[in-house]
């Protein structure tokens, strides 16, 4: 169903008897349209636009101060490293957290997971000791490694025990 055959409709009736008091609710049977109205929702876009937006121009107009070749190979680098990596192992554990932990846990391992994760691509420069100067000791002073296993650790305490208490009052 493309949009032109939806232009003259106002609500969907089909996907407003699916969520009470939303007559925009989305509807399976037509997703482009549903999601089209009402109009404020257009307005979440605005933000992300006007970021895409500012930072093409500081690219464009940037020169030389942005070598083209090596911007172009991190954006398709990060893209594949995205899709080929993270996102298959993202999708790999919520399958075996979906086989294996209870309903009430999945949440807080949810959490615990993202953090670590985030935190690790974060920490992960410093812990390769990338820029890192024999001349400057100053310049990463500290066990990175060290520090990023212990924060990593004290996540996953606080995620087991989020998750104990959960599964308890689950049982309750």
């Amino acid at each position: 169903m493309s949009l032109a055959d939806e232009a003259g409709r106002a609500t969907d009736t089909r996907a407003a008897g699916r969520v009470p008091d939303d007559a925009f609710a989305s509807d399976p049977q037509r997703p482009a349209t549903s999601a089209l109205r009402p109009w404020w929702r257009w307005l979440f876009l605005l933000p992300g636009l006007a970021a895409v937006g500012y930072g093409a121009r500081g690219l464009l107009t940037a020169g030389s101060r942005v070598p083209a070749d090596s911007w172009l190979t991190w954006f398709i680098g990060s893209a594949l490293l995205n899709d080929l990596v993270i996102a298959p192992v993202w999708i790999g554990l919520g399958w075996l957290s979906a086989r294996l932990l209870p309903r009430a846990a999945r949440p807080a391992v949810v959490v615990g997971a993202a953090l670590s994760g985030v935190l690790t691509l974060v920490a992960l420069p410093f812990v390769l000791g990338r820029g890192a100067d024999p001349a400057n000791p100053s310049f990463l002073p500290r066990n990175y490694g060290v520090t990023l296993l212990v924060l990593v650790l004290a996540i996953w305490l606080l995620t087991a025990v989020a998750a104990l208490v959960a599964v308890r009052r689950a049982r309750r």
